[in-house]
């Protein structure tokens, strides 16, 4: 069976960035819950868990930081020690042996540019240099400096020696990052460290990635909420989410706007500027890794190409919300209206033990 089709069969359901639970920055019980936070990864993880006692609970998320942790040194692209970094060096000159995490990591993402047709590309980060969304003086690059490095961008030219697993990037200048799929993986393992350590149930977030697994106290299903892209405070969709996976991207992350433009940090690896037509894309699937890449591919490929991937995938669903504001939802999202964002309330009230959980 072929990696594509492997992959296929293990993507399913998830939703954005809306918990309803109890949230606390250090580590207070909650009935029977603790919620912890830390900044991580350039964003804040977030681990909630139900269901245990208080000293194993809290050894267990330490354990669980602590694999977050190891995976932000292991992913890092800016550390000179780090695997990825030496793919890049080496790029266009020599094979470069990684271990089996690494090279797992890099055939996934190939998976998923072939599924998307390239709009997840990890090779897009030869363009990362030429959109400084955080500086004092943002301004767009000139085309002939983007089409100066777009034939570097091409995850067909990662080539990978299963037998001694080794990557080569067959071009000098090209560079990958795993940024796209980090937070998702980390958020992966995380859980599955809680789960071998006897947490029955919890959520765990970074960013804009989150795994809600088992149920809550009184058996009832976490509550995903899908935050509004233009308005944080109201949201477009409520669901019940058990053991998935949610992950959104959105246009109001890193964005500056330039003689009423928006521009974002979602590169489109095919054009080498912000992918256009979306607002926001949240993807449900049965790991955070799937639906962290699949929501970046759907919302690059715009909402018609989008929509028609999630179709394509079993056991994934989503919801697209265009650059006009209309929401659409894909078949398997019984329950969830189309309209326009705007117009959608937020949850009608909240039980005064639940807070609402923000990822930006």
């Amino acid at each position: 069976m072929s990696d594509c089709r492997r992959l296929r069969g293990r993507i399913l359901l998830s939703l954005f960035l809306t918990v309803l639970c109890c949230s606390t920055s250090a580590g207070r019980a909650c009935a029977e819950r603790l919620a912890f936070e830390r900044s991580m990864m350039g964003t804040s993880v977030e681990v909630i868990v139900c269901g245990a006692a208080p000293a194993v609970a809290e050894e267990a998320v330490e354990k669980a930081f602590g694999e977050v942790k190891r995976i932000e040194r292991k992913l890092s692209a800016h550390r000179k020690d780090s695997e990825l970094s030496e793919i890049n060096r080496e790029a266009g000159v020599k094979c470069v042996e990684v271990d089996e995490e690494m090279y797992r990591l890099i055939e996934a993402s190939k998976v998923f540019s072939v599924l998307s047709s390239g709009a997840f590309d990890i090779t897009v980060q030869c363009l990362a240099g030429l959109w400084d969304f955080g500086g004092p003086e943002f301004h767009v690059p000139p085309p002939s400096r983007v089409k100066s490095r777009l034939d570097r961008v091409d995850y067909r030219k990662i080539r990978l020696g299963k037998k001694d697993s080794t990557v080569f990037l067959e071009k000098a200048g090209m560079a990958i990052s795993l940024g796209g799929i980090a937070k998702g993986y980390a958020v992966d393992r995380a859980v599955a460290v809680l789960r071998a350590s006897g947490i029955p149930a919890g959520v765990v977030s970074a960013g804009g990635d989150l795994f809600a697994f088992g149920r809550k106290e009184n058996g009832a299903p976490w509550k995903v909420g899908v935050r509004n892209p233009r308005a944080h405070d109201r949201n477009i969709a409520l669901l019940p989410v058990s053991n998935m996976a949610v992950a959104t991207s959105g246009d109001y992350e890193r964005y500056r706007i330039l003689d009423g433009k928006r521009y974002h940090h979602i590169i489109d690896p095919r054009t080498g500027y912000p992918g256009e037509g979306c607002m926001s894309v949240t993807v449900v699937a049965d790991n955070a890794m799937t639906a962290d890449a699949l929501a970046t591919a759907v919302f690059v490929l715009g909402p018609q190409a989008g929509m028609a991937l999630l179709e394509r995938l079993p056991q994934v669903e989503g919801i697209i919300v265009d650059e006009g504001g209309k929401i659409s939802a894909s078949s398997g999202m019984a329950g969830v209206d189309e309209g326009a964002a705007d117009e959608q309330p937020g949850p009608p009230h909240l039980h005064q033990k639940d807070t609402v959980l923000e990822w930006k």
